[in-house]
């Protein structure tokens, strides 16, 4: 498209209104013509600011997952207490692409979908990516305002993460026959990989999004696709089946639709409770078999900490994010190290001491008591636990946890020490 089509396009009335509807309390970033990004934060709130980034470059348009009270008052600087302070709640958006084509991706739009409605919820919506995939999306208004005692929109990222690796899960053994089903026989379907035929997974061919950090974007409803020029169009399930790529042009799209809107409070409960419940399970298991790899590590004299892994080291440095979860790294991991508890609650103050803001005397106290009480020897968290190390930014390897190659070969920090280089 040239600039004056894509100036005559978001110039529709009904186009506005969609893009303005769904950018109310939101972050907004634009694409340039260039494929570069504008500057964030950014806001639409009226037409006009919507027709100048375009005027000024823009071609497509990205709004945050996350639901802000003030979203120009976002800031790369900001700790996690600050965001949460700030931020009113979070949507579950889904994102489905598919290298095999569009047919693939609907499978497993559909599949979700089912999903969705197998749990009562009446409120997602579907729509077109604008090159070879799908969104789904649920809306803040169908979760519960807290879980296990803590505010939901406090738990961003964890929560969606869990709730997207859960659904991934349950559609696992229908998705892969239906992709089975297309290509018309598993073989056919297992030529297309390098792996050995007993590892395939549906989602070396469509990927279901996962993972993805605080200030997260998608491609808001009625943008254009900035390689394909395709609309990223809302769309009902019945229509999933026949929709082709060119009833994404911009000339035949029906707009006005509403991706998602406000449905009945807290009526994904019950989604909520079972992904959590199962990714605590999951995370259970992984920590058993951490924790069987390394019990036999018993130093006979405390590792002194110029031999620790670069995580536990950054940790010590002082940090203003994940706080809270790093006294159970530190403590976990400083008694594997053969440290008795002396030396681990010294050691604990005066990392408290370098923290910004310190947590509270009172809180690491406790989770010392408790962790005393314990009759087993708990260890830290594996290096892969998405609620660690990764989340907060700590994981820095070196060649050491890489031992000369480009994968990670330590899998749990307690191993570093005793590695040969």
């Amino acid at each position: 498209m040239n600039r004056k089509e894509i100036i005559d396009y978001y110039s529709r009335e009904e186009v506005q209104e969609s893009i303005l509807r769904i950018s109310r309390d939101r972050e907004v970033g634009g694409t340039l013509y260039n494929g570069s990004y504008t500057s964030r934060p950014n806001v639409l709130q009226y037409r006009n600011d919507l027709i100048t980034m375009v005027k000024k470059g823009s071609v497509a348009f990205h709004a945050s997952v996350e639901r802000w009270k003030n979203p120009m008052k976002l800031d790369t600087k900001m700790r996690e207490e600050e965001l949460n302070r700030l931020r009113k709640g979070w949507d579950l958006i889904l994102d489905i692409d598919s290298a095999m084509g569009l047919k693939a991706a609907k499978l497993a739009a559909k599949r979700i979908v089912d999903v969705l409605e197998e749990y009562g919820i009446e409120g997602y919506g579907i729509k077109f990516s604008g090159r070879r995939g799908f969104h789904i999306g649920v809306p803040w208004s169908s979760f519960p305002k807290s879980i296990d005692f803590e505010r939901t929109s406090n738990q961003f990222p964890e929560v969606p993460q869990a709730i997207a690796s859960f659904i991934r899960e349950k559609i696992k053994p229908d998705l892969l026959q239906d992709l089975i089903e297309l290509k018309g026989s598993f073989h056919e379907l297992s030529e297309d990989l390098d792996e050995h035929v007993e590892r395939i997974t549906p989602f070396a061919f469509v990927e279901v999004e996962k993972d993805w950090g605080k200030r997260h974007l998608f491609r808001m409803p009625y943008s254009l696709h900035d390689k394909t020029w395709l609309v990223s169009c809302p769309l009902t399930k019945d229509e999933l089946d026949d929709f082709k790529k060119e009833d994404a042009e911009p000339g035949k799209v029906e707009t006005g639709r509403r991706f998602i809107g406000d449905v009945e409070a807290g009526c994904a409960k019950n989604l909520v409770v079972d992904a959590v419940n199962w990714m605590s399970k999951r995370r259970s298991r992984e920590e058993e078999k951490d924790d069987e790899k390394v019990t036999e590590i018993k130093p006979t004299d405390p590792v002194p900490e110029k031999r620790f892994p670069p995580c536990i080291r950054k940790i010590l440095g002082g940090i203003s994010d994940g706080r809270k979860r790093s006294v159970f790294i530190l403590i976990t991991f400083l008694r594997k190290m053969g440290w008795d508890w002396e030396k681990v609650e010294e050691r604990l103050d005066e990392w408290n001491s370098k923290n910004d803001p310190p947590l509270s005397d009172n809180y690491v106290n406790t989770q010392l008591k408790w962790f005393k009480r314990q009759n087993r020897d708990l260890a830290a968290p594996s290096c892969d636990n998405g609620l660690y190390y990764k989340s907060f930014g700590v994981c820095k390897p070196d060649k050491k946890c890489k031992q000369g190659g480009e994968e990670i070969s330590i899998k749990n920090p307690m191993v570093y020490p005793f590695k040969k280089k």
